[in-house]
């Protein structure tokens, strides 16, 4: 299968240092507009000009709640007043906030603007947000799954920010005052280190330089060069075994492989396409001894397994839900010395994922959000689908070669009455 990935891409940067991305998709009566920020879970240590700067965990979470304020108003309400649908997020490595709308984009993408450029925080606002973050944390801590992968992360990494979630630590979240919340907003938020994301049928070239008179008096106020730092890691794993008792009926087990981070983005690339790709072959209806292992009990419906490569960090994991835990780790053991994929596995996989690609091309949530990390990450997207495509097997195999399995941690999560 062979496929031409094309876009009508524009990209210009403003005299403020505002990077804009617009996707023309001429007979689409939607739009969509995301602004991000090159800052999230990882940003805990931050080099400011020569500087060690260190931030509470979860700052850049936290401050992506308290944003949705704009002179005392609800900016989801506001939104809403202008016929659109509005959300944010924030993962470990970017904050991202979006609206969608079928209507006219300028009066939300003024909007948009506006309060991302310009924070709104009160005393009152921190505590009101405050509430809700301690929640939705519990809530998490309260979720078998989620308990899981996280003591799992802690397994695996003795330093970097990978062990610490999003939402930070509770005593962080719990302490954070309005100075943090200031002085992060003015490092991470200056307009030369925003990128916009726009997606829509309109007419792109008219949406371009109406932004540039919308932002041509908002100037750049910072001026500092600012990275993220991560500590020396080291191979060995945090710790090799992690036991917790929750109120569940059967245990979670997840076995975590340490992997060395890759050298470059576009390795990243491609070694997280070949692992996952062997990954899915293993453990899916592909393998004709996964129904065997279903029949076997070694592991219930909740079963997977997932792989992360980037220049920073890699990991491999194995999880389930499982009433013989020590069965499943076996397996597990013996199936990673099996680096390989059969053939019409490979074909069957790549053609799903070109085509997953091609239908990704018009999911404008999913495009957006993949253009905004290509960006802070400075790789060229298409070039990253392009190569995903013309990966052969014995590629995919090349990358499966090198894989050392030797760090590993085990994480289970038993029934309140088994200990």
């Amino acid at each position: 299968m062979k496929m031409n990935y094309n876009l009508d891409l524009t990209k210009e940067t403003l005299l403020n240092g505002l990077q804009v991305l617009l996707v023309h998709k001429p007979d689409y009566q939607r739009s969509l507009f995301l602004l991000g920020a090159k800052v999230g879970g990882f940003d805990i240590d931050q080099n400011v000009d020569g500087t060690l700067v260190h931030h509470k965990s979860g700052l850049a979470h936290y401050l992506e709640h308290q944003m949705f304020y704009l002179d005392g108003e609800d900016v989801s309400e506001l939104f809403a007043g202008l016929q659109c649908s509005t959300n944010a997020y924030t993962s470990y490595t970017e904050t991202a906030f979006y609206f969608s709308t079928t209507a006219d984009v300028k009066k939300p993408l003024k909007l948009l603007f506006d309060f991302v450029e310009n924070l709104d925080v009160t005393n009152k606002t921190i505590e009101k947000e405050k509430g809700i973050i301690l929640s939705e944390y519990d809530m998490y801590q309260q979720s078998p799954e989620q308990r899981l992968f996280k003591e799992t992360l802690i397994s695996l990494y003795k330093n970097h920010p990978m062990k610490v979630d999003v939402l930070g630590s509770k005593k962080d979240i719990q302490n954070m005052r309005m100075e943090d919340l200031k002085y992060f907003y003015e490092l991470n938020y200056d307009p030369s280190k925003l990128c916009l994301v726009g997606i829509t049928g309109k007419d792109t070239d008219e949406i371009m330089e109406w932004i540039k008179d919308c932002q041509k008096d908002i100037e750049s106020k910072c001026d500092k060069e600012i990275s993220r730092v991560f500590k020396e890691e080291p191979m060995e794993v945090n710790r090799k075994e992690f036991v917790d008792t929750m109120d569940i009926s059967q245990p979670f087990v997840c076995v975590g492989f340490k992997m060395k981070p890759c050298s470059n983005v576009m390795e990243s690339i491609e070694k997280d396409f070949a692992v996952n790709m062997w990954l899915d072959s293993l453990m899916g209806p592909l393998n004709p001894k996964f129904q065997e292992w279903l029949d076997q009990r070694i592991f219930t419906q909740f079963v997977g397994a997932e792989a992360d490569f980037t220049t920073d960090h890699s990991y491999v994991l194995f999880y389930a839900q499982t009433t013989n835990p020590e069965a499943f780790i076996e397996l597990v053991k013996e199936q990673v010395k099996k680096k390989t994929i059969l053939n019409e596995d490979y074909q069957s996989l790549r053609a799903q994922a070109i085509a997953n690609n091609l239908r990704g091309l018009n999911h404008f949530d999913g495009l957006a959000n993949d253009l905004l990390r290509s960006h802070f990450e400075n790789f060229d997207y298409m070039d990253s689908l392009n190569r995903i495509q013309k990966m052969s097997l014995d590629k995919v195999l090349s990358n499966l070669d090198d894989l050392d399995f030797s760090n590993v941690c085990v994480t289970k999560i038993l029934p309140n009455d088994s200990i």
